[in-house]
């Protein structure tokens, strides 16, 4: 019996070491480019979570730059309401609008992430809650501008 375990972990890792698997997020710190950030308007807390994730790229000395101004949203809506009229599930959304400048690419991308978030009875809680959320969905608006960025470089 301890054979057979043996043997099926042994081919398993065989055939899953010659697929040839590499992760999508592997090599952001080794891009080559750079990001210089001109301008910056919309939602405070969101522009300085974006130039958070952003900042290793603008130190980057390359040939290869992007000038970048952004205008970041945050919406929050009720979606549903109980019996008494309070809410009970709110709509978190975060638009971002990049305008890129660089030798190879002129041009806006957008990129929009939400969440549906169910109220709680502790507004501190759902505060906090509320705040990890938006860094989460910042995070993830920053991840793919730098996976579109490294595409056309």
């Amino acid at each position: 019996m301890n054979i057979k375990k043996i043997l099926k972990i042994f081919l398993f890792s065989i055939l899953i070491s010659g697929c040839g698997y590499s992760p999508m997020f592997m090599n952001f710190d080794n891009s080559d480019f750079g990001i210089n950030i001109n301008n910056t308007s919309g939602t405070r807390k969101i522009n300085n979570l974006i130039l958070s994730n952003l900042k290793s790229y603008t130190k980057r000395e390359t040939e290869n730059k992007f000038n970048i101004s952004f205008n970041s949203e945050y919406l929050k809506n009720i979606i549903a309401k109980d019996s008494t009229g309070s809410a009970t599930e709110y709509k978190i959304t975060i638009h971002a609008t990049f305008t890129i400048q660089s030798l190879k690419y002129n041009g806006q991308m957008n990129f929009s992430e939400s969440f549906n978030m169910q109220s709680m009875s502790n507004k501190l809680d759902e505060n906090d809650y509320e705040e990890n959320i938006q860094t989460n969905l910042t995070n993830t608006i920053t991840r793919k501008l730098i996976l579109r960025l490294s595409q056309l470089k």
